[in-house]
């Protein structure tokens, strides 16, 4: 007993001085350093031996005011690690904005390598100096062409097979950043313009063409006009570096009143993976839609996630009209008579992470089946509805009535549509917010059948909302997912869409009503 109590005493102890140290900090390294330096794992430690580290060079981060030449004083945080977030922040549990981390890395490289980033269309698009550079590494591997595929394939994957599409020789290929320069809107015309096309020529040796008989003379010629400073491979190959134009998804969509759409099955990518340890994680907290990472990679994403079970993607037939004052949406899909139902999620400016995320901002890991189940059987819900997040030592604290009322009175909420198939289909619709919430009232209307293989689904409902739902207006612009439950594939194990878009008059959206 004498020694239980002597253990106690020393535990004790320790936590009042790391209390007290902690109370005491000014934001230091040291203080910083007996809490982050936690082993060998630690990214500290490659942080170190690293560009930012303790390297000889007296401009590094570590030889000026060490963490908080990034991170900020950060005192409130010292004093509550598990509550308060540093002052600027990285990521995964906490993210400052993309400007504050901006500013951050501007600091000290806007006179170099950055000097053209506040005009770069990444920085438009919402990616962060951290969405493609790793600071607590000892080497960014974005500093080899290996490491430069493998982080710009994130978002750019049609060339995940690198030049002329050829994977057999992706060792062989040039860094992304001998043709593209990430920090600015250059061209890749403008970046050869100053390498003299040094991707294409780490291959193709102008000297050996010009003695090779299976080069025409008509080629030799134009290759030797390669000699002028103002000339590069790009003159004449135009478009041969990855794909075809036509095989890249537009940037900006083209809105349609139908489309195919692909669903794809997603495993377990809830929205707390998904803003935490998913490759795309930082650019999704800065404001990114998934659409813009992953648009037209929908198949592979199903092949991916889907394992053994089959099929992996599913094509669905959506559309849209406006019929008086309701607004029609038309579904289609060969499928199997017990195909269990179909279900639209919608939202709109009023919450961001059902813009970002669509469904996937209402799945999370402590739901059924999901990562983090323990068996208390909760419904899908958005951030907004919790007043504080489940994390270690911390249980979720689901907002009060009243706030929640607030919150759906500003139109902080998602609707869902779902339509049960079967011999005796019906239409339902809820509120998503700290839960679903089903609509008493058959304000969602709906048919479908099923014939010779394929099911035909008509839901509609009038575009003034009632509470609890969105109105749709001709200035406004809707985030909507669309899931397909299976007979083998009840609740989350569904189908699902990317977040797709719709306006009534189809203005820079996937979909139109008009």
């Amino acid at each position: 007993m004498a020694k239980i109590r002597a253990v106690l005493l020393l535990l004790v102890v320790s936590c009042l001085s790391l209390t007290a140290a902690a109370q005491n900090s000014d934001g230091n390294s040291e203080d910083c350093l007996s809490c982050h330096d936690f082993g060998s794992d630690s990214p500290v430690h490659p942080m170190i031996f690293g560009a930012h580290g303790n390297n000889g060079h007296t401009d590094a981060p570590m030889n000026q005011e060490g963490c908080q030449s990034c991170h900020g004083a950060s005192e409130p945080h010292a004093k509550s690690p598990t509550q308060v977030p540093p002052t600027v922040t990285f990521g995964p549990r906490w993210s400052s904005s993309a400007a504050a981390q901006d500013e951050t890395c501007l600091a000290c490289h806007e006179d170099n390598v950055s000097r053209h980033w506040r005009d770069a269309l990444h920085m438009e698009k919402n990616v962060t100096c951290v969405s493609c550079h790793d600071s607590h590494v000892a080497e960014d591997k974005v500093f080899h062409a290996a490491g430069q595929l493998e982080v710009c394939t994130v978002c750019h994957k049609e060339q995940k097979d690198g030049v002329h599409g050829i994977h057999e020789q992706l060792t062989d290929n040039p860094a992304c950043t001998t043709c593209h320069s990430p920090h600015d809107d250059r061209s890749a015309l403008s970046s050869m313009l100053d390498n003299r096309s040094e991707g294409c020529r780490s291959c193709h040796d102008l000297v050996a063409m010009s003695a090779n008989t299976n080069v025409t003379d008509k080629a030799k010629s134009y290759h030797k006009v390669m000699v002028k400073p103002d000339r590069t491979c790009l003159d004449c190959h135009q478009g041969v570096a990855h794909v075809s134009a036509k095989g890249v998804p537009p940037l900006i969509p083209v809105p349609a009143r139908s489309r195919q759409v692909t669903l794809f099955y997603p495993g377990q990518s809830d929205s707390d993976w998904l803003i935490s340890e998913h490759p795309g994680a930082q650019p999704l907290r800065q404001g990114t839609n998934c659409q813009q990472c992953h648009r037209g990679d929908e198949v592979n994403l199903g092949e991916s996630l889907a394992g053994d079970f089959a099929p992996a993607n599913r094509q669905l037939d959506v559309g849209f009209r406006q019929e008086a004052d309701d607004l029609v949406v038309m579904l289609a899909w060969y499928g199997s008579a017990d195909d269990a139902g179909i279900a639209i999620m919608w939202g709109d400016e009023g919450d961001e992470t059902v813009r970002r995320g669509s469904c996937f901002a209402a799945c999370h890991s402590d739901m059924p089946g999901m990562t983090a189940d323990r068996g208390q059987r909760v419904e899908k819900y958005l951030w907004a509805s919790r007043s504080q997040q489940r994390s270690i030592g911390k249980p979720a604290i689901t907002r009060g009535p009243d706030e929640l009322a607030e919150l759906v009175s500003q139109g902080v909420f998602a609707e869902l549509w779902h339509m049960t198939l079967g011999a005796e289909p019906a239409a339902t619709s809820a509120t998503v917010l700290a839960g679903t919430q089903w609509h008493s009232d058959k304000r969602l209307r709906g048919t479908a059948k099923f014939d010779n293989g394929r099911w035909q689904v008509e839901l509609r409902r009038a575009l003034s909302g009632q509470p609890g739902s969105k109105s749709f207006t001709m200035e406004g612009k809707y985030t909507l997912g669309v899931a397909l439950n299976g007979a083998e594939n009840p609740g989350g194990k569904h189908w699902v869409s990317l977040p797709m878009t719709l306006s009534l008059t189809g203005d820079e959206t996937d979909f139109k009503a008009q």
